[in-house]
């Protein structure tokens, strides 16, 4: 069994399929990059590996540097999905241990990506709709607001569902996406006139924003992954571009109506106990969408804590410093949560990172861009730019003031 662990081509067997595994579960092509060497160097193995978010490149050399063996393999489907990756981090390690062979690893980690996911359909609509009322109330809007944000989140994602079975319109989700928050914040404000259109608009579309895609392009530019950082940052500006383009229609049809606009408006933010409570709400919401079972609803539950807690600290600063401050305590936090758990930080980080990426932010600055007003809309894209490196700076100090001592 040993001599069949360490051969060339079952080892690069495993590379790949852990590899391709990790992408679909949302893992950071550097973290995995890193991860895949890490293995096959334990084996007795250099590896050279190449990851962008569509395609996955392993190499193999002997320890004394020949080449052995390369492949390459596609990747199209990805997603977040935290108790795969924790599950998957699990196999890794009993291999490493040698608790488990390659071929039975093999075998889990294909067993791993058939399980069910831990929440039925019905649950992860209402997870929707609870992220959109918390993102309502979080943007300045009341309890109407809220409401009718929540019945939105929740008819965009029973149409992302119906979407999803069918793959020649999945390319049109997001523009989809954007008509559907476009028409149902248009029909509340034609119904209930003291509802803000802006606020439902931004609540609603806030499970489709790529805040979390900006912030990991940025973080692998940072890490030299050019390739995969360059696809992922055009990833996220398409991704809004469809957003943007799906509301834009539907101002034009109201346009074509002859029916009044209505400006975005800011807004007053609620009570801080509100935002606390929208807040929670929406980090629970956001750990049920990115795979979490309900005995692990409370880490993401605490991650949202923690970002609440230095949100209240960090509120009289620059938007910039808070951010920085924020991402900093956030992440050493899942580095500490990690070496006592032995489990990825990814866990803990990614839940309370939803709630800091600007994706709203982003999203307000390229409609106005749209709408005409270019100098408003690239400043507002600058300091979209600035939050989000700001964020991955404070990732980038806590791994080097306090590594979490796993790669994931």
């Amino acid at each position: 069994m040993k001599e069949e662990a360490l051969s060339p081509q079952l080892l690069l067997d495993y590379l790949i399929e852990l590899g391709t595994a990790l992408m679909s579960t949302g893992c950071p092509t550097h973290r995995l990059e890193e991860l895949l060497v890490t293995v096959a160097s334990h084996e007795g193995h250099q590896a050279d590996v190449f990851a962008v978010p569509t395609g996955l490149f392993v190499g193999l050399r002997t320890a004394e540097g020949e080449p052995s063996l390369t492949t390459m393999v596609r990747v199209t489907e990805w997603t977040n999905d935290l108790e795969r990756l924790a599950a998957l981090d699990e196999v890794v390690n009993e291999v490493a241990d040698r608790a488990l062979s390659i071929p039975a690893a093999r075998q889990k980690i294909r067993d791993v990506l058939h399980r069910p996911p831990p929440w039925n359909r019905a649950v992860q609509l209402a997870a929707s709709a609870a992220a959109s009322a918390g993102g309502a109330i979080s943007f300045g809007g009341g309890w109407t607001d809220a409401l009718l944000a929540g019945a939105g989140g929740l008819l965009l994602r029973g149409i992302m569902f119906t979407l999803s079975q069918s793959p020649g319109v999945r390319v049109l989700e997001n523009f989809i996406g954007g008509l559907v928050a476009g028409m149902t914040a248009w029909v509340a404000t034609l119904l209930w006139p003291g509802s803000s259109r802006e606020v439902l608009v931004l609540s609603i579309v806030i499970q489709l924003l790529p805040g979390l895609t900006l912030t990991t392009g940025l973080a692998e530019l940072t890490y030299r992954n050019l390739v995969s950082g360059t696809a992922r940052l055009m990833h996220a500006a398409i991704t809004l571009l469809s957003l943007a383009f799906g509301i834009a229609a539907v101002v034009s049809l109201a346009h074509a109506m002859d029916l009044p606009g209505v400006a975005a408006v800011a807004r007053e933010p609620a009570a801080w106990g509100w935002q606390v409570l929208a807040l929670l709400f929406a980090a629970v919401s956001f750990g049920v969408m990115l795979g979490l079972p309900k005995e692990k609803l409370g880490i993401a539950l605490a991650s949202g804590a923690l970002v609440w807690g230095v949100t209240l600290l960090t509120r009289p600063l620059p938007g910039v410093h808070a951010a920085f401050l924020n991402a900093l305590v956030l992440a050493v936090g899942a580095n500490v949560w990690a070496r006592v758990t032995k489990k990825p930080a990814q866990v803990f980080l990614m839940p309370g990172m939803l709630l800091l990426v600007p994706g709203a932010l982003s999203f307000r600055s390229l409609d106005t861009l749209l709408s005409g007003d270019a100098v408003t809309g690239i400043s507002g894209l600058a300091d979209v730019t600035l939050i989000a490196g700001a964020l991955v700076m404070g990732l980038l100090v806590a791994n080097v003031a306090l590594p979490p001592r796993k790669v994931l």
